[in-house]
């Protein structure tokens, strides 16, 4: 299933996919952040693609909710491909991010003083359902690589006003920065997703030893976590804090959250001190111990249940 938005990312993968002869079918998903008439339009050309490519369509709407639309957007999107997907009986939905949309991510992460994960950027592929994965195939090539299949093709597409929103973090780097760093060295994206790529498996290192070293339970000996570099301790509690919480404030347990545990883990200090993170999850760090609990008396064990 490929994730199309009418844009020429998207439009380009279901062409590129339709043409090695894979099974495509084209997902759409409405959101209400844009006026009707547009969000109208994106899906008619969808569907209108799929029609001349002679393969399935399908399509789904979400109302957008929260605080912090855009992410909220992207979770609910990922939503309902995962449930069109599964539905349809598909295992793997195919999304058009390419090495532009890496570099962005990758200096966006970095201006928030993202950790390695956050600077490696968007992950190839991932679990994105039950039985479903999400994976994207186009993060080697460029934006322009596929405006000029596009072209090659004889198909058109769609232009998402929000992206020349200059007020918009993204759009001002795309349109600013990144474009001038563009031409002061090109192929300065292609070399950033691939650094990026490097970061993730240097990601993987970390995690391993988070997993060797803070395992499954949320109460730990404070002398083993001091021995450990702060990047290890500061992702094995954010990855404990997630457990607790099923996954739920990921986007608000950044540095400025973190670090401060992390610090009063490795340092000398013997007086009790506490954390609060988001999701009610509190870290207490003891002069012998460190422990961790979400919903529980302040004194009271910490939970040991909650999905990985």
């Amino acid at each position: 299933m490929v994730a199309c938005s009418g844009g020429a990312d998207s439009v380009a993968l279901a062409l590129g996919l339709r043409g090695i002869g894979a099974p495509v079918t084209l997902a759409h998903i409405v959101h209400d952040l844009r006026p009707a008439a547009e969000t109208e339009m994106d899906r008619a050309s969808v569907e209108a693609l799929a029609e001349r490519l002679g393969i399935p369509f399908v399509c789904d709407s979400i109302r957008v909710q929260g605080g912090n639309k855009e992410s909220a957007a992207r979770r609910g999107r990922y939503r309902a491909l995962s449930e069109l997907a599964r539905s349809a009986g598909i295992g793997f939905v195919a999304t058009a991010h390419h090495a532009d949309d890496q570099f962005e991510s990758i200096v966006m992460a970095l201006l928030r003083g993202s950790g390695v994960r956050g600077l490696a950027g968007v992950a190839p592929r991932r679990r994105l359902g039950e039985g479903v994965r999400l994976i994207r195939p186009m993060l080697g090539l460029r934006r322009e690589d596929a405006e000029r299949l596009c072209r090659e093709s004889g198909v058109g597409w769609r232009e998402d006003q929000t992206n020349l929103d200059t007020t918009r973090l993204r759009a001002a780097l795309r349109h600013g920065p990144l474009k001038e760093l563009e031409a002061l060295r090109p192929g300065a994206a292609t070399r950033a997703a691939r650094s990026g790529a490097m970061l993730r498996d240097a990601a993987g290192l970390v995690q391993d030893r988070v997993c060797e070293v803070f395992g499954d339970g949320f109460e730990w000996e404070r002398a083993a976590l001091r021995r450990e570099r702060a990047i290890v301790v500061g992702a094995g509690l954010r990855r404990a804090a997630l457990k607790l919480t099923g996954g739920v404030g990921a986007d608000r347990l950044g540095a400025k959250r973190v670090d401060p545990a992390v610090r009063a883990v490795r340092d000398e200090g013997t007086e009790p001190r506490e954390f609060h993170w988001p999701g009610g999850v509190v870290v207490r760090v003891h002069a012998n111990a460190v422990q961790m609990s979400a919903g529980a008396d302040k004194n009271g064990p910490p939970r040991s249940d909650g999905p990985l």
